[in-house]
């Protein structure tokens, strides 16, 4: 068990003397669930949440949009169901850095008397996290799996050592801050908010400490492998690049996308946006196929969520068999294009 403590300094949030203490009034006082969107409509995870949310003892669920306009935030307030969507604009969010949205969010918990924020465990939301916590004094626990609120605080379980071990994670104080992992909650439908409200962020963008110069999007692969509800991954074992395609046609063959380890988007087989693992994607399909994968823990880390999981190795010994609900031990080059056969017949294709 590992526990933090911390308290709220300076006075800048309501009830600070007790900071130290434990939560008995949490259930009196708002969640505040910070909104990543692109400007237009929410990130999933502002969904998930609003799940996570919900499940808190807390008097409120307030949704925070940093937004650089009224237009833009009422666009993605609009499909929040909470009980409140706070929008704050300002020019210093157009668009947000970490330093803008933790002081934006910063006063919106102080004017609400927040006693919990969720941010998303994102590239926004872990940036963002310990610098709100910074500026409120307490501590955070980032890449949370679950969270839960009682009268002595947050609990919170995440992963670590690349997924070996799973920590219990307790934080006192009057705030108590935290990020999600993806798919740690289950979403909410998009509806209505109760309540919207605006409020300005006055500071000018010159008064911090960062600022975004450009912005470039990713290559539109048209593979939402985060998403997708069957994935074939391919691994060393094919042997080279030439053996993608028995990859490929299974994936198909399955309605399926194509995903890798480390080792083949390292070796520039397939871009690194299909690597799975914990410096790749995470992925929750129904049906997983490892193909010529050996299960290094840190992709293990990245599919281990997966529904159904099918392991084809030459080497009986290989860990991706301690994961898998069904493996095969033999040459990856003549199961799966046998695999594929057999599915299209099946399937009269």
């Amino acid at each position: 068990m590992t526990s933090l403590s911390g308290g709220i300094p300076d006075g800048r949030v309501p009830g600070a003397s007790d900071r130290d203490g434990p939560v008995p009034d949490a259930e009196r006082r708002p969640a505040l669930v910070v909104v990543e969107h692109d400007g237009e409509s929410p990130a999933d995870s502002a969904f998930e949440l609003l799940g996570a949310a919900r499940g808190l003892p807390a008097s409120r669920v307030v949704a925070v949009a940093p937004a650089r306009d009224d237009r833009a935030g009422r666009a993605v307030a609009g499909v929040l169901p909470a009980d409140e969507v706070r929008i704050v604009t300002g020019p210093a969010l157009s668009p947000p850095t970490a330093d803008r949205a933790a002081a934006a969010i910063h006063a919106v918990a102080a004017d609400l008397d927040a006693g919990v924020i969720l941010l998303p465990h994102t590239p926004f939301g872990w940036d963002t996290a310990p610098l709100l916590a910074a500026r409120c004094g307490v501590a955070a626990a980032t890449g949370c799996s679950s969270v839960g609120l009682t009268a002595s605080g947050l609990h919170a379980r995440r992963k670590v050592f690349q997924g070996k071990f799973v920590q219990e994670v307790h934080l006192s104080g009057r705030l108590l801050v935290a990020t999600l992992e993806p798919g740690a909650a289950s979403p909410v439908e998009p509806g209505a908010p109760k309540t919207v409200r605006g409020s300005e962020y006055p500071a000018e963008p010159e008064t911090l400490l960062s600022r975004i110069l450009e912005l470039r999007a990713a290559p539109d692969t048209g593979t939402d492998l985060p998403g997708a509800r069957v994935v074939v991954a391919a691994g060393r074992g094919l042997g080279g690049p030439e053996n993608l395609a028995i990859v490929e046609d299974l994936a198909a063959a399955l309605g399926g996308v194509v995903g890798a380890s480390r080792a083949v988007t390292d070796a520039g087989w397939l871009p690194h946006d299909r690597q799975i693992g914990s410096s790749g994607v995470t992925v929750n399909p129904k049906l997983y196929v490892a193909c010529g994968i050996s299960g290094a823990i840190q992709h293990l880390v990245g599919m281990r969520g997966s529904g159904f999981v099918v392991a084809i190795n030459r080497d009986p010994e290989a860990p991706i068999f301690g994961a898998a609900d069904v493996g095969i031990v033999g040459d990856v080059l003549e199961i799966v294009p046998a695999l594929t056969r057999a599915i299209r017949a099946a399937s009269g294709a």
